[in-house]
């Protein structure tokens, strides 16, 4: 009997603390939304057009990302006076420009798959829970020097390879500002599967009263690939349909499709 009741009272101890960390990690995400503008202001925005620099591999790069609700994006960036688009996607399927060729190309359907899992515009946290996403709080770490909560982000499960995984990321929330400085995971397919892939976000600034990173530095295994930084921002403006869509080929080009 008393073994029983040391086994129910480990097991209440522990389920105590995970409500305890479920909670902990609800105030810092409500908190977090509260800071950058609120619910019904991130709510309300439909759109964004983001211009910036990206400084890699010794370049700076003129940079131009199109985002629209629910799940559109495309990011082109300016070299030797050309327009390349590094990504884009419709929603559905996901395409880039090839550097070899020059030529836009489709992605399989595994990644694109993967890449709408993740496409959470205008916010990741917005009405986390009705999208079935779950939050925990795992600790607390030091990122550069601040001290931050570090929250895991579940989202639902995901193919590659034909195998089913587990889908998270890692959000460390700056303990002062309560906002996140730093995002965390790991490739989830192609030749860098496994790698970690961590975004520095600050300099957060107000645009129609939401509050948005202006200063964004990419790195892979700790090792710089970009450093962004963000000139304007505009939301709620006209972008249209076709800005994601893959290019039709006009009559006597080849190319992939």
């Amino acid at each position: 009997m008393k073994k029983l009741i040391t086994t129910l009272s480990a097991l209440l101890f522990l389920f105590s603390i995970q409500t305890l960390s479920a909670q902990s990690a609800d105030e810092i995400i409500n908190t977090y939304l509260e800071n950058i503008g609120g619910v019904e202001a991130l709510s309300s925005v439909e759109s964004m057009k983001s211009t910036g620099v990206a400084k890699t591999q010794g370049m700076a790069l003129p940079i131009v990302m199109y985002q629209k609700a629910p799940g559109k994006q495309r990011m082109d960036f300016s070299f030797q006076g050309q327009t390349i688009t590094q990504m884009a996607f419709d929603g559905e399927t996901g395409w880039g420009m090839n550097m070899m060729t020059m030529a836009p190309e489709k992605w399989e359907q595994e990644q694109s798959n993967i890449v709408k899992s993740m496409m959470d515009f205008p916010e990741v946290f917005l009405n986390y829970a009705d999208k079935g996403y779950q939050v925990s709080l795992e600790g607390e770490e030091t990122i550069d020097g601040t001290e931050c909560f570090k929250i895991k982000l579940t989202r639902n499960p995901i193919t590659v390879d034909g195998e089913e995984e587990e889908n998270f990321s890692y959000y460390f929330f700056d303990k002062e500002s309560n906002v996140p400085i730093m995002q965390q995971e790991f490739v989830k397919y192609g030749p860098g599967k496994g790698m970690s892939s961590e975004t520095f976000l600050s300099d957060y600034d107000e645009v129609e009263g939401v509050y948005y990173p202006h200063t964004i530095t990419q790195k892979v295994n700790g090792q710089t690939a970009a450093d962004i930084t963000l000139e304007k921002i505009e939301v709620n403006i006209e972008i249209d349909e076709t800005t994601f869509a893959f290019p039709e080929k006009k009559e006597g080009e080849g190319g992939n499709n």
